[in-house]
């Protein structure tokens, strides 16, 4: 089917010149190009290096790059006395990172890795040489699986309880279950044409909050999401697309399913948590 030549349009050109706008030639958006196999095998192996305030932060909190979503960490270990503590890997926008950005330490260079056996590349560090390289087992951060209710951990609990709930983490089963590529955070845009409405590195501590204040309760089905369990159906959503005005006036709480209708977010519907969630709560 051949489309009649809009330019043509009286009317439309009409309406055109009251909104001052010109004519120009269209370029359409050119997607990002994917992760390279080099890429993929470093994020299973070895991690890739970037700073923090590159990593994608996702509406549940946790991070993905280019589309996949990953752990961070910091992989340089300094030695004390011969001593090295090993880091504790991150799965979101925690307490702990909120923290470090608080005391200007948010800039240090993280590496960000999608392996799901636990272990990851760590550098040790004795002056200014690297004296090994080595792949370590490291603990998942309490405070991440706080914030993200994972199962319930709660880390106000009992430390025999939290240090036997870390132990038994499975990051492969975390990935499993958040999906490892989530399909609606896949990248469309390239440095020339994405646009630059980003979420605010505090957006998840600023939603969890109005989350609590409000009672875990879809504004507009009135659903009670307040079991831990359904609080991953319960998304802030920015009432006027701009996802840097956290203020409260601009959230709305809508559970996933109401989430979806909102207009431009149909992307909504590929999240695994929706099925999920319709299957629970509304067939």
């Amino acid at each position: 089917m051949k489309l009649p030549d809009f330019t043509n349009d009286a009317a439309l050109n009409e309406l055109r010149l009251k909104m001052g706008a010109e004519l120009r030639p269209y370029s359409p958006p050119k997607g990002r190009a994917p992760l390279t196999a080099d890429e993929v095998e470093a994020l299973a192996t070895k991690g890739i290096e970037i700073p923090l305030r590159e990593i994608g932060i996702l509406n549940d909190g946790t991070f993905t790059y280019k589309g996949k979503r990953v752990a961070v960490y910091i992989r340089d270990i300094a030695s004390y006395h011969s001593d090295y503590s090993l880091p504790k890997y991150h799965l979101a926008m925690c307490e702990t990172l909120l923290t470090m950005k608080g005391e200007g330490r948010y800039e240090k260079r993280y590496v960000v890795a999608a392996r799901d056996d636990g272990r990851f590349r760590i550098q040790k560090i004795e002056g200014n040489r690297v004296v090994s390289r080595t792949d370590e087992e490291l603990l998942v951060c309490q405070n991440c699986l706080h914030g993200l209710r994972y199962k319930n951990f709660d880390k106000n609990k009992r430390r025999s309880e939290k240090e036997e709930f870390i132990q038994e983490f499975s990051i492969k089963q975390f990935f499993e279950e958040y999906e490892r590529s989530p399909i609606w955070a896949q990248p469309h845009y390239d440095s020339d044409h994405a646009p630059s409405n980003v979420y605010s590195v505090d957006f998840y501590e600023i939603a969890v909050r109005i989350k609590e204040q409000r009672r875990f309760r879809c504004e507009q089905c009135r659903k009670d999401l307040s079991n831990p369990l359904d609080r991953k159906f319960l998304h802030a959503h920015h009432k006027d697309a701009d996802k840097s005005d956290n203020s409260p006036s601009n959230i709305a709480l809508l559970c996933i399913y109401c989430h979806a209708k909102e207009f431009q977010h149909s992307h909504v519907r590929d999240m695994p948590a929706y099925k999920e969630f319709v299957e629970r709560f509304i067939i």
